[in-house]
């Protein structure tokens, strides 16, 4: 019995070095998959980073291109207010030309920040001044300092305002 005892335990031995055998090869397997995935990861993260890169760049040559006009007309009203020494023919131009500036942010989203008159709000309003008056309620604007902008629902720049305090 000694003897199937030792054939019981090579014949183990040897089916436990096939398992190991094919768990070795399985987890190799694994790992090339994990090596091939990381990889397929690695490329789709550095894609999309350059399409990111690629739709910004879009985005900003989009909106160069129609700042381009606005610029033009900056310079055409400089050049005749130069040679006609005219002035005001300059300031209506600048209004006409701020106008234009205004069109393009409204059709970007960007619209300003209503102020004058409103409570003070600390989301969307800096206060840096305080006025002691009676003409207004208490914790109410004054004054606009520096308008302040929205894109859609977020703010990009607060208004700087001046805010009323009752003595």
């Amino acid at each position: 019995m000694a003897k199937n005892s030792v054939a019981e335990e090579n014949v183990s031995e040897d089916v436990l070095l096939a398992r190991c055998e094919a768990a070795e090869k399985r987890a190799e397997e694994e790992h090339d998959n994990f090596l091939r995935t990381l990889a397929d990861f690695n490329n789709f993260r550095r894609r999309s980073r350059e399409e990111m890169d690629s739709a910004r760049k879009f985005a900003i040559e989009d909106m160069v291109i129609r700042l381009l006009p606005i610029i033009d007309n900056f310079e055409r009203a400089i050049k005749t207010a130069e040679e006609n020494e005219e002035f005001d023919g300059l300031h209506e131009g600048v209004l006409l030309i701020l106008r234009q500036l205004n069109d393009l942010l409204v059709k970007e989203g960007v619209k300003p920040i209503p102020t004058e008159g409103m409570e003070f709000d600390p989301n969307i309003h800096e206060a840096v001044m305080r006025e002691d008056t009676d003409e207004y309620p208490d914790n109410h604007i004054v004054a606009e300092l520096q308008k302040g902008y929205t894109l859609g629902e977020k703010v990009i720049r607060a208004s700087m305002v001046k805010v009323a305090k009752h003595p």
